[in-house]
C-alpha cells in the first residue's frame, strides 16, 4: 500500500517540478530532431544523387551543417538570461527585416516563392529569422505597454507597425504559407498581452478580406483550394497528395522500416521537406507518426506550463508566440500530409530538410529552453542538482569502497 501511494505522490512532485518545462523541451526537441535526420537521410538520397553528381549523402551533410549551427545557437541561448533576449529582440528584428529587404532586391525563387539569398554558397530563407525576431519584439513592446493597450493607437505603435511591414515584405515575396505563420505569432502575442477581444474580431474581419483577396491574386492558389474543396484533379494536380496518402497508408501500424520508403523513389515530391510526415509514417507506421505528434504536444504542454508559471510578461508573450509558431506550423504541415488543408509549403519544424528552419527552430527552443531556466524556482532547483560529473565520481567512488 506505502508503495502503491507513493508513486501518484511522486509523480504530482515530478509534475510540480520547477524543472519539468526544461526536461520537456529537452526531450521533444531531440525526439524531433533525431527523427528528422533518419529520415532526411532516407528521403533526401534519392534527389542528391540525381543532382549533386552521384553524391547521395550531399543533402545531409548540408541538413548536418544546419544541424551544427542550430544547436550552438540552441545550447548558447539556452545560457543566456532573459535579459539578453529582451535587449536583443529589436536587433533580431530589425536584421530580419533588413535581410527581407534584400530578398526582394537580389534574391531568388523557389516553387514561386521569391525568399531566398545566397550567403557563402548556401541559401538563407530571411523569414525564418522574422519569426523568432517578430516574438521577442512583441514581447518587448506589448510588456512594456501592457497597460495602454485598449487603445488602437497603443496597439498598432510600435508592434502593429512593424508586424504590418515583416508581413508586407513577406508577401512581397509571394510567401503566403510563412505569412500565415507570422499572423498567428503576432495574433497570439497579442492575445496573451491581454488586448481587448473586439479588437480580434475587426482584425479578422480584416484579414479574411486579405486573405481572399491574396487567394484570387493567384490563379495557382485559386486552383490548388478549388482541388482540397472538390477532390476533383486535372492531370497531375493531385499527385503530391495522392503519393503522400498513399504512403501514410502503405506504413501500416510498424512502418516498412528505416530507408525503406518506396515514395521517395521520385514519387513524392518534397519528401525530404513538405512532406517528411508522410515518409515518416511510411516507413516507421502509425507508431512513428504518433510519437511526433507527442513531441510536440510536449512543446505545447511545456510552453503552456512556462507562460502560467512565469511572473515577467515579457517571457509570457515572446513564449507564448515562439511556441504557437512552432506547435501550429506542425499543425498545418500535418493538415496538409493528411489533406485536412490544402498545400502550403511549409516545413515541419525541427525535423524537415532546410538549413534556415532548423537554424531557426533550434534558435527558438534555445529561446524557450532560457525561459524554462527561469521559472520560479528552477534556478534553485538547478543549483540544487548535482552534476554529472559529481553524480559519476560518487558512483566510482561507491563501488571502491564496496570492492
Amino acid at each position: 500500500m506505502t508503495a502503491t501511494a507513493a508513486r501518484p505522490e511522486s509523480s504530482v512532485s515530478a509534475w510540480r517540478s520547477p524543472l519539468t518545462s526544461y526536461y520537456l523541451l529537452v526531450s521533444a526537441t531531440g525526439i524531433l530532431v533525431l527523427v528528422g535526420l533518419a529520415v532526411v537521410l532516407s528521403s533526401s538520397s534519392i534527389a542528391s544523387i540525381r543532382t549533386d553528381n552521384g553524391n547521395a549523402y550531399a543533402g545531409f551533410v548540408t541538413q548536418l551543417i544546419a544541424l551544427a549551427v542550430g544547436m550552438t545557437a540552441l545550447v548558447i541561448g539556452a545560457r543566456m538570461p532573459v535579459t539578453f533576449w529582451r535587449r536583443a529582440a529589436p536587433f533580431v528584428l530589425y536584421g530580419s527585416m533588413a535581410l527581407l529587404a534584400v530578398v526582394l532586391a537580389t534574391g531568388f525563387a523557389v516553387g514561386g516563392n521569391k525568399a531566398w539569398i545566397r550567403i557563402a554558397g548556401f541559401s538563407l530563407q530571411p523569414s525564418e529569422i522574422a519569426k523568432l525576431g517578430l516574438a521577442l519584439y512583441l514581447g518587448v513592446v506589448l510588456s512594456r505597454f501592457r497597460d495602454r493597450l485598449t487603445h488602437p493607437q497603443h496597439i498598432l505603435m510600435p508592434g502593429g507597425l512593424m508586424a504590418g511591414i515583416v508581413l508586407v515584405l513577406v508577401l512581397a515575396g509571394r510567401d503566403m504559407g510563412t505569412a500565415m505563420i507570422l499572423l498567428v505569432v503576432v495574433a497570439t502575442a497579442f492575445w496573451v498581452a491581454g488586448v481587448p477581444g473586439r479588437f480580434f474580431g475587426i482584425a479578422g474581419v480584416l484579414g479574411a478580406v486579405g486573405i481572399v483577396a491574396l487567394v484570387f491574386s493567384a490563379k495557382s492558389r485559386v486552383a490548388r483550394i478549388e482541388q482540397w474543396f472538390t477532390g476533383e484533379c486535372v492531370g497531375d494536380a493531385c499527385w503530391q497528395q495522392t503519393h503522400g496518402t498513399w504512403a501514410l497508408a502503405s506504413g501500416g501500424l510498424w512502418g516498412l522500416g528505416p530507408g525503406m520508403s518506396r515514395e521517395k523513389w521520385g514519387w513524392l515530391p518534397a519528401s525530404d521537406n513538405d512532406y517528411i510526415f508522410a515518409i515518416i509514417g511510411e516507413e516507421f507506421g502509425l507508431l512513428g507518426t504518433l510519437l511526433i505528434l507527442a513531441a510536440f504536444a510536449m512543446i505545447l504542454v511545456a510552453v503552456t506550463r512556462i507562460v502560467t508559471r512565469s511572473t515577467d510578461r515579457f517571457v509570457q508573450i515572446a513564449g507564448a508566440a515562439i511556441g504557437a509558431w512552432i506547435v501550429i506550423q506542425a499543425v498545418v504541415n500535418i493538415a496538409v500530409v493528411l489533406e485536412f488543408l490544402p498545400v502550403t509549403g511549409v516545413p515541419l519544424p525541427l525535423v524537415s530538410s532546410g538549413g534556415s528552419s532548423l537554424i531557426m527552430s533550434l534558435a527558438a527552443m534555445g529561446v524557450l529552453l532560457s525561459f524554462a531556466r527561469h521559472e520560479p524556482g528552477a534556478a534553485e532547483a538547478f543549483a540544487a542538482r548535482p552534476s554529472v560529473v559529481r553524480r559519476s565520481l560518487s558512483v566510482l567512488s561507491r563501488g571502491r569502497r564496496r570492492g
